[in-house]
């Protein structure tokens, strides 16, 4: 048993090594567009999605969804050295994200039609992205090796906050959903399917997923947590809280964008369509803030590991023989 531990502390670590890792790309790229930027908000910009040109002949590399990652990966990181419970599922919801966002890049980045970039450029988001996906896989091990050492197990959520999260999660995820369907029926299979998978000559940053599978992506993400909050899984609230921070991060971004474009100050003028996209972001926005505060105070008590977790001493035993009362 305690070699179990030791050898699940030892693949812990090795996951909390990757994440430091997958964090540290974020950040070099982040670096990157801040060194090519003309002003350190032009990189704001780029992530809201206006469309800013970076300095010289440079391109830009990264979107929001690098802060973000990078950030929810130092937090999985930390669960994983302070022995958190919660610490297998943060690595597991990290290569999820990381899987879903990293991959269409490295078709987008293979094309011909990237011509021009630095030298060297294209082949290193390529690694990036490359990187990101095994890594992926060698966190879903080190969560699988964690489950089986840990000591105790994530009690059940507070139902108030829990089901609060979940409800807000799944109908952001069935809004952004609904817009896919909205586009699919618009735009036809075909076109539609192009735009999933991605247009490489109309990328803004060499890091970009398509739009729309990032939206699907992203209402992927918050309809498996919501749907694992709903039952109250300890393991579903690291999911919750990553589905959370992007779905704030996305509307916050496109509300920032409306407003300097000036559409939010005619929102009354604006077209049908126009005026209930700025009403999914801004619930996006309002839903992600309030899902990752109530998903902060949803913690549930931990338990000890009980028969069904595996082999473990029971709660009670009978004392032994030598301490029974007389006349027992």
């Amino acid at each position: 048993m305690g070699r179990r531990k030791a050898r699940a502390r030892g693949v812990g670590g090795f996951g909390a090594l990757i994440c430091v890792l997958l964090a540290l790309l974020c950040a070099v790229w982040i670096a990157h567009d801040l060194l090519v930027a003309r002003r350190p908000l032009d990189v704001w910009w780029l992530w809201a999605g206006e469309p800013v040109r970076a300095a010289g002949s440079a391109v830009w590399a990264t979107t929001l969804l690098d802060p973000v990652l990078g950030l929810a990966c130092l937090l999985a990181a930390v669960a994983v050295l302070r022995r958190s419970p919660a610490a297998p599922c943060a690595l597991t919801a990290v290569a999820l994200a990381t899987v879903l966002f990293r991959a269409p890049q490295l078709g987008s980045l293979t094309t011909d039609t990237l011509s021009g970039l630095e030298p060297g450029l294209k082949e290193w988001a390529l690694v990036t992205s490359g990187v990101g996906l095994v890594a992926s896989v060698l966190l879903l091990i080190a969560a699988s090796a964690g489950r089986g050492g840990a000591d105790q197990r994530p009690g059940r959520l507070r139902f108030v906050p829990a089901t609060l999260a979940a409800l807000l999660l799944g109908a952001s995820g069935l809004a952004l959903a609904g817009w896919q369907a909205y586009w699919l029926r618009e735009l036809g299979r075909a076109p539609y399917w192009d735009s999933v998978i991605g247009d490489a000559g109309a990328f803004r940053s060499l890091l970009q997923p398509p739009e729309n599978w990032y939206l699907l992506s992203l209402a992927l993400l918050a309809l498996v947590a919501a749907a694992g909050l709903a039952g109250r899984r300890a393991s579903a609230r690291p999911l919750g809280m990553l589905a959370a921070a992007l779905l704030l991060a996305h509307g916050l971004a496109a509300l920032a964008a409306g407003q300097h474009a000036g559409l939010l100050g005619r929102f009354h003028a604006l077209a049908t369509r126009s005026q209930l996209d700025t009403v999914t972001v801004a619930f996006a926005a309002v839903a992600g803030l309030v899902a990752l505060l109530a998903l902060a105070l949803a913690g549930g008590r931990n338990g000890p590991r009980g028969p069904a977790d595996g082999p473990g001493r029971p709660d009670y035993a009978p004392p032994p023989p030598s301490d029974l009362p007389p006349g027992w």
